[in-house]
């Protein structure tokens, strides 16, 4: 036993020793030490630069064409997204068409609708340089058409809901089962 114990200290000293002997040097703390202490013979090579192709830029004429191209497809996205909303909308809540044939009627409403259609038809003539100019319009238009409908829809859901016409002008039966209550109106919709 005792060899044993004898044998496992002198090869825990052995590995100590060979531990610290082939441990790498601790790095200075201090930056110009660092440099002082690095070989001036270790120099990393770096392969050399492949020969790079020359770099082809599309011409004025091509970039115009692209950014023209981006500014069509902007545009006509604008114009489908408002009716794809509007379309949503009506569809989700049984009040959107109510709203939106109150708010059809407001001068306020049609003001917007007007000037959009104006922008819509001097887009196919006009100029590159008021182009941009439109296209924030037609947004913010569209923006204030939508929240015109959105109040409309919260002002009818916030209203009580009107009572239901008699059938035949009859007096009503008092036996009958009492109707279930009302579903709570949907929350409004509210575009970000």
């Amino acid at each position: 036993m005792r060899n044993l114990l004898f044998a496992l200290g002198l090869l825990a000293v052995v590995g100590l020793s060979a531990w610290r002997f082939l441990a790498p040097a601790p790095a200075p703390r201090n930056p110009l030490e660092r440099m002082k202490t690095a070989s001036p013979v270790e120099i990393v090579r770096t392969p050399k630069p492949a020969a790079v192709a020359p770099i082809e830029r599309p011409a004025p004429a091509e970039k115009a064409a692209a950014v023209r191209a981006q500014m069509e497809e902007r545009f006509n996205d604008l114009k489908e997204e408002g009716r794809r909303v509007r379309q949503t909308l009506l569809e989700s809540d049984p009040k959107a068409a109510q709203a939106y044939n109150e708010v059809v009627r407001r001068p306020e409403y049609r003001a917007l609708l007007d000037r959009r259609h104006q922008i819509e038809a001097a887009w196919a003539t006009a100029p590159e340089h008021e182009r941009e100019g439109m296209l924030n319009e037609m947004n913010s238009l569209r923006q204030q058409g939508f929240t015109l409908i959105l109040a409309e829809i919260q002002r009818l859901q916030s209203q009580p809901p009107a009572p239901a016409p008699a059938s035949g002008g009859g007096p009503t039966p008092t036996s009958a089962p009492a109707a279930a209550p009302a579903a709570a109106p949907a929350p409004p919709v509210v575009f970000q």
